[in-house]
């Protein structure tokens, strides 16, 4: 009996030949076939076993509904000896040959049919489910796969199950799962049963994408811009092919695989209609010769979904959330002390104004005879060359003190952790993770480093690399119960501060180099001999505040040049609301000069400044410095660093 499945197949237009390659399987019966042929002499019947062979007479082909029989032609052997025994011994030989006319002669086909069988082993059907049905799943089956920007999916784990036949014999030799489909890949080969070729792929691997040997390096590759848009890994933990071949084991067991995906940052609309994703599973059986593999392959189509997923919002600079600098107070008692420097009288607002005029004219003087050097290289800003160029007001501490505003826009509540370290907080009110309910935006107070302007390769930084790397965030959604105690698929991926809007940013306000990189200047603050940074004394009592400042190593020696920093001390009331805010009257007394301009260009200056302080009423005080940076190059610009850390005064009527 032949068993041949249904073919279909589309005959490309004005074609003059086309082959078809199709299979059909010969079914021999398992019991032996045998024929009694007597024998005249004797009456015992001899039995001869039936030959298990066919001949192919020809074929029926379907098309548009109608069925067309194309028949073998046999070999000229087989028909000059049917022609002798049947034509020969009834008609005698002709005397003379009459010929017929060209045109009423018979035309034969030019073009002959050429059939060739070849016989194979029987070959193996691959069976693909969900590993929570018993039900194999259809060619045409959808897997919808939900994605937002920045996450990772965990299809549903498949099981895999070879079909082996009515033989029994059709085995799976070599198995290959591949990738289909993915934007800028057309094909990637996920797993492969062969130990050689997958060494191989390992290694292809390694030259071209460091980030999919482990699972921290496949969540690290969103961490880069430009890639495409998806990524799929397969975990295939012992799944071999003994176990798929072997249907005398329990089911699930070492026949199972799981697939993820994940989608970058940037993924947006980058899929059209959703993808053309598939997963494609390769395999051959039994070859029937060491030239000849006969691969088949079943296909499962991946929808992607694009969903709303939680997202950074805003990320907003707080310098007064710096601890234990006092950025608030002292800002403001800055800005009382320069409006008190203005309300000066006028012949020392004269002079002072004569002296800006005449350092103004000495400024131009250097910057005419250094206008030649000045081409379109100066043109291009590079965070080394701006210090003293940005208006604003910062503290010179190795640590930068933001909120980070993330909006939840998933319909379930999800925990935001780091692996690197802590959500946010400060340091006593530390902020492992953090649980943001649906539809709800939170502000985290982060504390990140900050940002080195020279790398490690001595070239100037990505501070947008750096900063997206430093702020990003893993989430994932809690798992609920429903109803029928099913649990839902539990979401996680990533979230982080979009690259190409920070960019454009960082690109439009050049200050924000000052906010989030490394200080240019070093600042200590430090009250009496002892250099304590908490006194207490009485009313009255003088005490010497001193600060020193020094140049950071990473400032080029022309900007230090151009640079001018003048040392300012300044007090406030920590505790406002005393007898000082009522009366008018300051409660405290500067001696000295309050203002020092440092030459940063002269080894033989100290660049230190010190002053001496009197308190008249009781109350806490913050006594700090600041260091302003201005250039040459932006007259008016003037850029201001605090000290890291404050010192605290206690005023009482008696020392206890």
């Amino acid at each position: 009996r032949i068993e041949a499945p249904p073919l279909s197949f589309t005959v490309p237009a004005k074609t003059k030949s086309f082959a078809v390659h199709f299979p059909f399987i010969v079914s021999v019966s398992k019991t032996e076939h045998k024929e009694e042929v007597k024998e005249e002499n004797n009456s015992d019947a001899e039995t001869v076993p039936e030959p298990d062979t066919f001949d192919v007479v020809g074929l029926c082909v379907t098309c548009l509904n109608r069925t067309f029989p194309i028949r073998f032609k046999k070999s000229e052997a087989e028909e000059g000896g049917k022609d002798e025994s049947t034509t020969s011994c009834q008609i005698p030989p002709p005397a003379s040959v009459y010929q017929r006319s060209i045109h009423n002669a018979p035309k034969q086909d030019e073009q002959q049919l050429v059939v060739r069988l070849e016989s194979v082993p029987a070959q193996p059907n691959l069976l693909v489910s969900f590993a929570a049905s018993q039900s194999p799943m259809e060619e045409d089956a959808n897997v919808p796969v939900h994605l937002s920007d920045g996450e990772i999916f965990t299809i549903p784990p498949f099981r895999l199950e070879n079909d082996l036949g009515k033989s029994g014999m059709g085995e799976i030799e070599r198995l290959q799962v591949l990738a289909v489909g993915l934007p800028g890949i057309p094909d990637e080969t996920l797993f492969d049963t062969d130990a050689l070729a997958a060494a191989l792929e390992e290694e292809e691997d390694v030259l071209t994408e460091s980030d999919s040997e482990a699972e921290e390096d496949f969540e690290e590759m969103m961490d880069c811009d430009g890639l495409p848009p998806l990524k799929m890994k397969v975990i295939a933990e012992g799944l071999d092919l003994k176990s798929i071949n072997d249907k005398t084991r329990n089911k699930g067991e070492g026949s199972i695989v799981k697939f993820q995906m994940a989608a970058t940052h940037d993924m947006g609309d980058q899929l059209a209609n959703g993808g053309n994703v598939r997963i494609r599973f390769r395999y051959r059986g039994p070859s029937p010769n060491p030239a000849t593999e006969i691969w088949r392959k079943r296909e499962i189509s991946l929808r992607i979904i694009r969903v709303k997923g939680p997202r950074i919002s805003s990320l907003t600079f707080r310098s007064d959330l710096s601890w234990g600098s006092s950025y608030s107070e002292l800002c403001n008692s800055l800005a009382m002390q320069h409006r008190r420097l203005d309300a000066t009288p006028k012949w020392e607002s004269s002079n002072h104004k004569h002296r800006q005029q005449s350092r103004s004219h000495s400024f131009g003087s250097t910057i005419d005879a250094l206008s030649t050097d000045v081409t379109s290289d100066a043109a291009e800003d590079s965070i080394l060359n701006r210090v003293g160029m940005d208006n604003g007001v910062h503290v010179s501490a190795d640590e930068v003190v933001l909120l980070m505003a993330v909006a939840n826009e998933t319909n379930s509540t999800i925990i935001l952790s780091n692996k690197k370290g802590l959500v946010g907080g400060f340091e006593g009110s530390p902020m492992p993770t953090v649980k943001v309910t649906s539809g709800v935006s939170v502000k985290i107070p982060v504390v990140i480093p900050r940002i080195d302007r020279i790398d490690e390769n001595g070239e100037v930084t990505d501070i947008a690399a750096e900063l997206v790397s430093r702020t990003a965030l893993q989430w994932e959604s809690e798992v609920v119960e429903e109803g029928d105690n099913s649990e839902k698929i539990k979401r996680t991926g990533r979230v982080r501060i979009p690259s190409r809007c920070l960019r454009e940013i960082i690109d439009e306000h050049q200050s924000f180099a000052s906010r989030i990189c490394k200080p240019p200047v070093s600042l200590q603050v430090s009250i009496g001999e002892g250099a304590k940074s908490e006194v207490s004394m009485k009313i009255g009592e003088p005490v010497q505040v001193n600060t020193k400042v020094s140049i950071q190593d990473w400032v080029p020696l022309d900007v230090v040049a151009k640079s001018k920093v003048t040392l300012e001390f300044c007090c406030a009331e920590k505790q406002p609301g005393n007898n000082s805010s009522t009366s008018g009257r300051m409660p405290y007394v500067w001696c000295g000069q309050l203002r020092r301009t440092v030459d940063l260009s002269n080894d033989d200056d100290d660049k230190s400044h010190s002053a001496r302080i009197a308190f008249f009423q009781c109350g806490v005080y913050v006594v700090s410095a600041c260091a302003k940076i201005s250039s040459h190059d932006t007259p008016g610009v003037e850029e201001f660093w605090w000290a890291p850390h404050a010192n605290i005064i206690k005023v009482n009527e008696e020392v206890q």
